[in-house]
């Protein structure tokens, strides 16, 4: 009897630890996935309608300046040496040059588009977007594998399930999987057990803590308090239409030079 006594504020000891470490772990996993799966998708259609919209019709004037200053050098290397330039040839050499290109601004032009089909998609009510996520957490609390190792797979499988309908707004699917969910209570766990399952809780906390440390470290959510500045944003789009309007002055100059480099070589084989 006199041993309980001396082991049961241990126990308790443990059970607290267990449960301190499972609620941190819970609430950084569900901070993490918040900034994952609705703040990030959200930065990103800000950064790309504000900026990034500006940024690709730079990037496209860039690659029509690089390509007339191809088509110069080219046209030159035949003048130079005495000859007659090859159309053909050199139509080939700037098409190679345009292909490098058109995947990147292909992708650029999508994810436009896609912040724009965002932003504007229909949205849950306050209500629905609350009940979403308050379902995830209770079900996360109840089933992420980080916090409870010792599940089974039926309980990964119910949380997986979660995540899926969590990511794309399944708020039905979220209802029966909470209904389906079995929490078993700390003071169910045997004494064994606590020390294995305190280290593992501790790994999970620092994983979490680690992954939203590189979250935040890493675009777009070094632009979040920047998206957020109407100022900042004015003087970004600002400085990127200086820039346009500078490369649509060279682009010009290019063009015309091009142009009566043409010339010049017709009229000299006239």
């Amino acid at each position: 009897m006199l041993e309980e006594l001396i082991l049961h504020p241990k126990i308790q000891s443990l059970q607290e630890e267990l449960e301190r470490l499972r609620q941190e772990s819970s609430r950084l996993y569900l901070k993490a996935e918040y900034m994952q799966f609705e703040e990030r998708p959200v930065l990103l259609s800000l950064y790309e309608k504000h900026i990034g919209v500006h940024l690709l019709e730079e990037f496209q004037l860039k690659v029509r300046i690089r390509l007339a200053i191809l088509e110069t050098h080219l046209i030159q290397a035949y003048i130079n040496r005495g000859e007659s330039p090859d159309e053909a040839q050199i139509a080939s050499r700037i098409k190679l040059e345009q292909e490098k290109f058109k995947i990147e601004i292909e992708q650029r032009e999508a994810d436009i588009k896609a912040a724009n089909d965002y932003l504007n998609a229909p949205s849950y009510s306050k209500e629905e977007t609350e009940e979403l996520r308050g379902l995830y957490r209770l079900i996360a609390k109840a089933l992420h594998p980080d916090l409870h190792p010792e599940h089974g797979s039926r309980e990964r499988d119910l949380f997986l399930k979660a995540v899926s309908a969590y990511r794309i707004g399944d708020i039905h699917a979220l209802r029966q999987i909470a209904l389906a969910l079995t929490d078993q209570s700390i003071e169910d766990l045997p004494e064994a057990d606590l020390p294995s399952l305190i280290e593992k809780a501790k790994e999970s906390v620092q994983s979490f803590k680690n992954r939203i440390e590189q979250m935040d470290s890493q675009f777009p959510f070094t632009y979040r308090t920047q998206l957020q500045d109407e100022n900042w944003i004015k003087e970004q789009q600002v400085e990127i239409k200086e820039r346009i309007a500078e490369a649509k002055k060279e682009l010009e100059q290019r063009t015309n030079y091009l142009t009566m480099l043409k010339l010049w070589k017709q009229d000299s084989l006239n």
